[in-house]
């Protein structure tokens, strides 16, 4: 027995891989079938994965021994770390990975915790199985005969095997690609109008490729990784370029200029503080557990229909773009650095500094940090302050960045201040337990006493992240108090807001019960109010999301801004009145559209969509094709 498998093993060594590896990608694609609405036998990504099979194939039988092993073992790892990568990513994000993340993968590891490290366990044993088969066919894989009709036959089927995978996927991506409609006006507005934009659901999603979740389900692990890269970091398309910022010009000088309202300047020459809080979520807004921000709310403007998307999966990077630009940030097609490189004149630190203030940002971290301290320079922020600078001795402890106080106000000069608190962040574990100590003992309490249930590790992060945003919630009050005591509250707005919701909570059922929420797009729903003396406390029922933040503040401070080249809306106009996602979801007064629903939808829901759809392509494409290079996004003087 033991010499027959001597024999057949070696025999086997390629199918046994093959069979691994499309073992795997069956197995993932079925677990996450109800993602894209395709299941583990549909044709296109079973083609595709069969094609990039076939082309391995033929490079380990054109390769020598070690080389074949290698591109085995190499190929292996490979397939079992995207199964791995991509469960996790959609476990916190709800999105499955795409290459942009790596462009903040190195500071996102910061934050990084096993807690994290959560998937389906028939997909684990996938995954461990996959990697045993492939690492034994690796072992096993024959020597290469060196007769020369033995050599003969392998360079042809090898050749024969990368000619046929080849052809075959450039047949495929063909096949599945469509122009895109370019009329400038209604270009998206009309992208379901079949008489228009030609083509199938699955040839627009594949064509455009700009949502993870329907992607990888109708191209198959392979195919999804290869077209991702390129589209990442390989595309460029100057005529593409030329083209895009001719329809982007054309949209802005159709678009009427922005209307002055009741609250047009209404607040110019005052000093702005923005308090971008981590993890900042609707059910930690209660007196009893953030008594200070509660406060703060009620003598506020509040936005209690405000959602902060997922742009990026770097959450809290893409919230503190959009609400300094106005912009949202392409999840393909730039480099980090074009965040220190593009264009952005109209950024909020540069407009204020046109007005005369100083500009300073302050954060605990390091300005390395998501290249923080360069971005804002960038930006127009004069400065930007870590802990150092603020003289904390505890960098996560937000309580102590009132100890740069001085440094956030003057009195000499009219100031914008943006200040990025640091304690809400996760895990809710001991990891961090410095930050939930001084508050652990009453949020046990307060816990207890909610009358919230859930399991035992959920409970003690659902424990552990009250007393997080308990320590946020001590710097709330402290920083207005001092507001206060040095004479500046009556000139000084503030305006607070969350990064993203709580994603760091890990059980995503618990969280969908405790907001009350139908999907993982609503749990985004977060607080944002604005605190002026100068502005009657009340309860906005617009429903807005964080690209309506940048609109909103140059109305209320009279900003040289030209808003036709954004696409949000100021909050106080009557226009926008929805919230959308990266993925072409809607919210508005009438309730949640998914993007990717093509049936039973009136007129009216499809052109919300086609809206929502619009606004993603302009603002992406903006920063992408670095509009405002040539193009002035400022009113002229």
């Amino acid at each position: 027995m033991k010499a027959k498998l001597k024999i057949l093993l070696p025999r086997l060594a390629i199918p046994l891989w093959l069979l691994s590896l499309l073992g795997l990608d069956l197995l993932f694609r079925g677990t996450y079938g109800y993602v894209g609405g395709k299941g583990a036998w549909t044709a296109e990504p079973l083609i595709f994965t069969a094609l990039w099979l076939l082309l391995f194939a033929g490079l380990v039988l054109l390769l020598p021994r070690w080389g074949g092993r290698t591109v085995m073992l190499t190929l292996t790892v490979l397939s079992c770390l995207l199964c791995v990568v991509h469960a996790v990513m959609f476990h916190l994000f709800g999105n499955f990975f795409g290459f942009a993340d790596l462009l903040y993968a190195g500071d996102g590891a910061a934050f990084f915790s096993f807690q994290y490290l959560q998937m389906r366990r028939l997909l684990l044993l996938g995954v461990l199985l996959a990697l045993a088969a492939g690492i034994l066919a690796a072992i096993v894989l024959p020597k290469h005969r060196k007769e020369r009709t033995a050599v003969r036959r392998r360079v042809i089927a090898g050749l024969a095997a990368l000619v046929l995978s080849v052809g075959g996927l450039f047949w495929m991506n063909r096949s599945l690609s469509v122009e895109l409609v370019v009329d400038d006006t209604m270009r998206w507005e009309i992208v379901r109008d079949e008489k228009v934009q030609e083509g199938t659901p699955e040839q627009l999603a594949y064509s455009e490729f700009k949502n993870p979740n329907l992607c990888l389900p109708l191209t198959g692990l392979w195919q999804y990784t290869a077209r991702d890269l390129w589209k990442t970091f390989g595309s460029d398309d100057s005529q593409a370029r030329l083209r895009t910022l001719e329809e982007l010009n054309a949209w802005a000088e159709a678009r009427p200029p922005h209307a002055d309202n009741a609250l047009t300047g209404a607040l110019k020459g005052k000093n702005l503080v923005m308090i971008m809080v981590e993890s900042l979520d609707t059910w930690m807004l209660r007196e009893d557990v953030t008594p200070n921000l509660c406060a703060l709310r009620d003598q506020s403007v509040d936005l209690i229909h405000h959602y902060t998307p997922l742009y990026l999966n770097a959450g809290t990077f893409a919230t503190e773009f959009c609400s300094m630009t106005g912009i949202i940030p392409p999840i393909s097609g730039v480099s980090t650095d074009a965040y220190v490189e593009n264009a952005l004149p109209a950024a909020l630190p540069q407009l204020f500094a046109r007005e005369g203030y100083r500009t300073d940002s302050f954060h605990a971290a390091y300005g390395s940090i998501y290249n923080r301290a360069a971005i804002h320079r960038h930006l127009g922020f004069g400065a930007y302050h870590d802990f150092v600078d603020l003289g904390m001795q505890d960098y996560m402890l937000d309580s102590q960045l009132l100890n740069g106080f001085r440094k956030m106000v003057t009195k000499e000069l009219p100031f914008f201040s943006f200040i990025i608190t640091y304690s809400g962040h996760g895990p809710y574990t001991e990891a961090l337990g410095n930050i939930a100590a001084p508050h652990l003992e009453q949020a046990r309490a307060l816990a207890a006493a909610s009358g919230v249930q859930a399991p035992a590790e959920t409970w003690e992060q659902y424990v552990r992240a009250l007393a997080h945003v308990m320590e946020t919630d001590d710097f709330i009050g402290g920083f207005m108090e001092r507001l206060e005591a040095e004479g500046l509250a009556d000139d000084t707005v503030v305006i607070v807001y969350g990064d993203h919701y709580c994603k760091y909570l890990t059980d995503t059922d618990f969280l969908l019960e405790l907001k009350g929420a139908e999907n993982r797009n609503l749990l985004c729903n977060t607080p944002l109010f604005i605190w002026s003396r100068d502005l009657e406390p009340r309860k906005l029922e617009t429903y807005t999301s964080t690209v309506d933040l940048f609109p909103t503040v140059c109305n209320l401070f009279g900003l040289d801004a030209d808003l036709r080249c954004f696409v949000g809306s100021d909050v106080f106009s009557g226009e926008g009145g929805f919230a959308y996602w990266r993925d072409g979801s809607v919210c508005d007064e009438n309730g949640y559209l998914d993007g990717a629903q093509t049936g039973s939808l009136t007129p009216e829901q499809q052109a919300l969509l086609g809206r929502a759809k619009a606004n993603l392509e302009r603002s992406w494409n903006s920063f992408r094709y670095d509009w405002f290079s040539v193009r002035d996004p400022l009113l002229p003087e």
